[in-house]
Order: structure tokens, then sequence, then C-alpha cells
């Protein structure tokens, strides 16, 4: 067998992480070994001079000299007294040929060349985590089928690609397709499964970015610290990317950011991720700025679906939000008002059986929230039992605009026929600045469309049907009244078939001509009856006195002859108001029936 060499490569510089590599310090004294941890120490070494060496110390730049590992041995673990080892290939040899780890390349590490053994019962996080540490930016962790067991969080550094061979949505019963999953044991330490670590907290040299998870399941069913969540990031880390990953049964959220001394993670990019029966917020983003989530799904969630606090330029599409006990969608936090803010555009997303409102918007600051292709079903569950006031979509003190395109909303109770009608509402809007809903279908328990009254300007569109009831039983509202909030300006021509009004008409226009009918046989109905503003009388002995409350101590009475009888004479008027006004004739003969309008001064 031959030697092979060893030293002057990118992939041989151990001890600490900086921008995702292992750096050698100056001077660091190494020494090999033949498992990740523990095993047996390499001694039968040689120098390039082929002098027998038991250890390898690095120049002053850091780099390792060139060395022969024993005889037939491709691949050490290198040691330098840090907390962990890594991952030394050989590489070209003076006697021919190229070898690496079985199963491995340089950009390419299979977590079983590091010791993992995936099956389900042996604790692999200190595998993993050094093939973690071993790869080159731009390269490929790969869990080959099996279960891996972890004691504590697996960290991926920048720039490396943790992947699986698949993600299943959900566990099914029965199910022969092989899993490949991450799995914390009962002995698990810590406050996530994966951790992505800022450039504070990671120790590296530049930022801390694109780190990346694809077709990997986290099952946290052996979990019983509670706030164990799935995947966590604090600080700025960016343009982190997860595709085809599935989060179950972990006791915080599937997938959590947070600040770190006052800085956000940024730019993430979320494809089929499923976060499925976690114990808190199914994803939970606070100030995200240019987030792009695609076909995500929280079902099952201890809180909200989708916990977003400030996501400023951000985009959801076809994401659904189903079975979790608080809001599907819980829009809220200080959008801020500066020109760096921005809104959130959410498309085609839709809810399902959440037990508070499918979407809640309480989010204050200046920018636009956008919402288009909007359906809700069967929210505002309130643990089986309705009620409580809850909406499809609601609006409950929002200081952002908030324009919705197209909502619906269909209620609904369990899967198995029990439990009550839901949601209470299609949409509510309570105490807050702007929202227009422009169209859709609100079928509600309750009411499809609420106004409580205290909104600033809330518009409803021409096109927004209601029903109300069960959805076997129903009372239709297909056509209620269009209410507009605040000023109305057509420009040109109003043309209505109809028309009617239960409040006052003020038209300020200061010319002659300010209430123009327009065209011949164009005029005015006025409604007759008890204390109406227009009616007739008949003139008894000259006079008769009009029982009426709508008198007032201003009101101008306009008296006509509407059939002449008896003498005639001049018609005056006299009021009592809040009571009648008496209409008299000059002649105490004359006994006309006489008409009569009542004005008020403007």
């Amino acid at each position: 067998m031959a030697r092979y060499e060893f030293g002057r490569g990118l992939a041989d510089y151990v001890v600490r992480p900086t921008d995702g590599l292992w750096a050698v310090a100056p001077g660091a004294v190494l020494t090999f070994w033949s498992a990740a941890d523990g095993g047996t120490q390499y001694t039968d070494l040689q120098d390039a001079l082929s002098t027998p060496i038991t250890q390898v110390t690095a120049d002053d730049q850091g780099l390792v000299p060139t060395f022969y590992g024993p005889d037939g041995v491709v691949g050490m673990w290198a040691d330098a007294g840090g907390v962990s080892r890594a991952w030394m290939e050989a590489h070209t040899t003076g006697t021919g040929g190229t070898e690496t780890p079985p199963g491995s390349v340089r950009d390419w590490l299979n977590v079983k060349d590091y010791g993992a053994v995936g099956d389900n019962v042996t604790d692999d996080t200190v595998s993993i985590q050094a093939a973690l540490n071993s790869c080159v930016m731009g390269g490929i962790v790969y869990l080959p089928v099996g279960g891996y067991r972890t004691s504590a969080p697996l960290t991926i550094p920048p720039g490396v690609t943790l992947m699986g061979t698949h993600s299943n949505l959900m566990a099914v019963p029965g199910l022969t397709d092989p899993q490949c999953y991450i799995k914390p044991l009962a002995s698990f330490v810590g406050d996530a499964v994966i951790s992505f670590l800022d450039e504070i907290d990671g120790g590296y040299a530049t930022i801390s970015a694109e780190h990346r998870i694809v077709s990997v399941m986290i099952d946290g069913a052996d979990v019983t610290t509670p706030g164990v969540d799935g995947v966590r990031a604090a600080g700025n880390i960016q343009n982190v990317q997860l595709r085809d990953v599935t989060v179950r049964r972990v006791t915080g959220a599937g997938v959590h950011t947070e600040p770190n001394e006052g800085k956000f993670p940024y730019s993430w990019r979320l494809q089929r991720v499923m976060v499925d029966n976690v114990g808190w917020h199914g994803m939970a983003f606070e100030v995200m700025t240019d987030i792009t989530l695609m076909d995500c799904q929280a079902i099952g969630c201890g809180a909200s679906g989708f916990e977003i606090a400030n996501a400023a330029n951000s985009h959801a599409v076809g994401c659904r939000s189903e079975w979790n006990v608080g809001n599907g969608w819980h829009i809220t936090g200080d959008w801020a008002t500066g020109t760096g803010s921005g809104g959130m555009l959410f498309s085609g997303c839709s809810t399902d059986r959440n037990g508070a409102n499918g979407f809640l918007v309480d989010a204050t600051g200046n920018p636009v929230l956008q919402f288009e292709n909007i359906h809700t079903r069967r929210d505002g569950r309130n643990n089986g039992a309705g009620g409580g006031n809850y909406a499809g979509f609601a609006c409950a003190g929002a200081t952002v605009p908030v324009i919705v395109g197209l909502l619906t909303c269909y209620p609904g109770v369990d899967d198995d026929g029990t439990q009550e009608n839901s949601p209470a509402y299609g949409f509510r809007a309570t105490g807050c600045t702007y929202v227009s809903v422009d169209a859709g279908f609100l079928h509600a328990d309750t009411a499809g469309w609420s106004d409580a009254g205290d909104n600033t300007i809330l518009r409803r569109g021409l096109n927004i049907a209601e029903r109300v009831g069960t959805t076997d039983v129903f009372v239709d509202q297909l056509a209620p009244p269009t209410d507009v909030g605040g000023n109305l300006t057509v420009a040109g021509y109003l043309a209505a078939a109809s028309g009617q009004s239960n409040g006052v008409w003020n038209i300020w226009d200061a010319s002659p001509k300010a209430l123009n009918l327009g065209s011949a046989g164009g005029g005015i109905a006025v409604k007759e009856g008890a204390n109406a503003r227009m009616g007739v009388a008949t003139l008894v002995g000259g006079t008769v006195t009009v029982a009426n409350t709508s008198v007032t101590a201003n009101t101008r009475v306009a008296t006509f002859r509407q059939a002449a009888n008896g003498t005639l004479g001049h018609l005056s008027a006299t009021k009592v108001a809040g009571t009648s006004f008496t209409i008299t004739s000059s002649s105490a003969t004359d006994t006309s029936v006489v008409g009569w309008v009542l004005y008020e001064p403007a």
C-alpha cells in the first residue's frame, strides 16, 4: 500500500470557523485521529522528507506543511485542541492517483463518513456537526436515508447546505417510504434543533449568509423541554434558503427569527416548508425584511400559524394556515414610517379552521399591506364553541393602510360534523385608519360584513355579497347597500336607475342652480303622512290646525290652494314649534283644500 499526501490545501485548515471554512492558527499543533470524537491517534506520520513524525505544526501563516499519513489511510480527523475536530482528506500523491473517503468529495460530504450512524438510536450530533464544520463554502453536507438522533443544536456555517434525500410533509401511518429526518433525543438540550449564527455569535470574519437546508425533516416528537424551535436564527443572517423542509412536534416554533444586538435576519427564501403541530407559532418572523414565502404551510400549531411582526418589502404566495390554536395569520408589530419601510403582498393564501381569526391585521406604521385572492374557511373555531367575534379576515386597530382585493369566507364545523358553526363574521373591522375591501363573497354565522363604527375610513366595494347561517341553511344578502366612508367624487355624470338616502343631503355649491333636475318632466317628490314635511288639509270656517312635531321656530311654511271651495281668501300661517302650525284664510267661509310644504333655512 502507499502513503498519501496531506497538507497545503484549503480543506486542511482547521481550528476555528471563518466564513464557513476552518482556519488554522499560526503555530497550531495538529494531531490526527481515526474518529471525530475519541478514536485512535495516528502517530505513524512522515514529513515531506519522509522523516517519521507524530504531529504537525502550522507555519507562521497558518498553512499546514506537506506530510504523509499512515500507510493506506486516505482521511483523518485533525485536532488542534479546539472544541471539535475537522476532517482532512488526502490529495494527489507522488505515486499516482487521488483518493477521498468513500462516498465523499471535497464539496459533498456524507455524514456517515464522519461517523454518523442514522439508526434512529445513536447520538449523531458530533458526527453531523463535524461534517458541517469541515464543509467548504458552497459545499453540501449530505444525510442519506436514516433517522439521525441529536442531543444538542446543529449549527450550519455560512455558505453550507444541509441536504437530505427528501422530507415527508406529515407522518402518515403505514407509509413504507423510508424517512430521512433529524430527531432530537429526549435528553436534548438547546433552544433549537438547527441554528444559524450571525458573525457575532459565530465568530465569522464577515457577515453570515447563504445557509441552506434542503429536503430535510425535523421530528421533535421526543422533546419535552418547552421552547425548543425547529430552526432558529438571531441577528444579521442573510439570504437563507429553506426548501422542501418539514418541522413537526417541536415544543417551540417551527421557524423562528429574532434580533441580536439590534440586528435582524434579512432576505430569506422559504419554499415548500411545512410546519406541523409545533408548540408555539408555526413560523415567527420579527422584523424580517425581504422575505419570500412560497407554498408554505402551518398546521395544528399551538399559537398562530404565521406570526409576522414587520416584514418590509416581502411576499407570501400560495401559503396555507390551518387548524392552529390562535390566528391563521397574525400581521402585527410596528412597520415604521420611513423611506426604508415597506409593506407586504399576500397572494393566493388561505386559512381553514383556525381557533381565532383566519387573518388578523393589527400592525402600525405607514406601509401598505396588500391582500389579493384570499380564501378563508371555517376559522373562529374557538375550541369548538364558535362565536367570540372572530372573523375570516379581521382588522383591529391597524394604522397601516390595508388593501384587500378579492376576499372569500366560507363557514363550517369540524370534519366529523361536530362543534359549532364559525366564524361569526366573514370580514370585521374595528378601530382602523384605512381599510378597503374591493370584492368578495362573505358567508359567516352572524354577519358577512361587520363595521364596528369606529374606523376612520372603511371602504366597501360594489361587488361584495353576503350570506348568514350554516352552509346548508342560510339567508342570502346578495345585494346589500354599498357603503362608502368619506367623500365620493365622481368626474362627469353619475347615472343611477333609482336611489334612496336615509341621511341628510348637503349641497354646498353656491350657484342659483345648486340642485338641477336636468330635464323636462323632472321634479321633487316628498313623502306625506304624520309629521311629514308636505301635506294637505281642509279649512273649516276659514282655518285649520295641522299637528306636526317637525316644525321648528325657523320653519318656513309655504301654503297654496289645492282645491278651491267656499268664499276664497288670502292664506297665512302661524307656528307652535315642535307641536303644530295653523293655516288661516282671510275669509271665514273659505272651505278650500289647502296644500303646504315645510322648509328649513340652511
